[in-house]
């Protein structure tokens, strides 16, 4: 008979989490509101440029695609949107990527100055999700950095962590 005792490890449980006051999605849009929003609301800029880092190849692969929907579980500027207004958002995005020549210029001066950063590093994650970093993409990325108004030492850090991130 054996002294070792038999444990079962569940990551995926329901569990209950205290509901974030914190983040509110109106307060953030009134407090940056300014004349280069125009008609982009937050999560529409958000899902704009992260549209356009999955298509920066012109292919949007399942990896991509696992990405964006993971990311919009867990952002909290997109999931505070139903999955109808999701949906919505989603074609509005399109459709301005489809007919406005300066969609994305758009969408990044739309975006609050706190939210670049880690917007960048979201469009970094999206582009190596399937696990190379071709050079339209590299193209991509360093046109964003500069609507974004990205220096350029946190850019390379932040791709340096990503490629890292997306070899293990």
């Amino acid at each position: 008979m054996s002294n070792i005792v038999e444990q079962t490890v569940n990551i995926f449980q329901p569990v209950v989490v205290q509901e974030r006051s914190s983040f509110n999605l109106e307060m953030l849009e009134q407090r940056f509101k300014n004349n280069s929003w125009k008609d982009w609301s937050l999560p529409e800029a958000f899902m704009c440029v992260i549209l356009a880092a999955a298509t920066a190849d012109g292919v949007v692969t399942l990896e991509e695609n696992y990405e964006i929907q993971a990311l919009a579980r867990r952002s909290r500027t997109l999931k505070m949107l139903n999955p109808n207004q999701l949906a919505q958002t989603n074609n509005v995005v399109n459709e301005r990527l489809r007919t406005r020549p300066s969609a994305l210029q758009e969408a990044c001066a739309a975006l609050p100055n706190e939210t670049r950063l880690p917007i960048f590093a979201h469009c970094v994650d999206i582009v190596l999700a399937d696990g190379e970093l071709l050079d339209v993409e590299a193209r991509f990325l360093d046109r964003v950095r500069e609507l974004l108004q990205i220096n350029e030492g946190d850019a390379i850090a932040i791709r340096e962590v990503m490629m890292m991130k997306n070899q293990y």
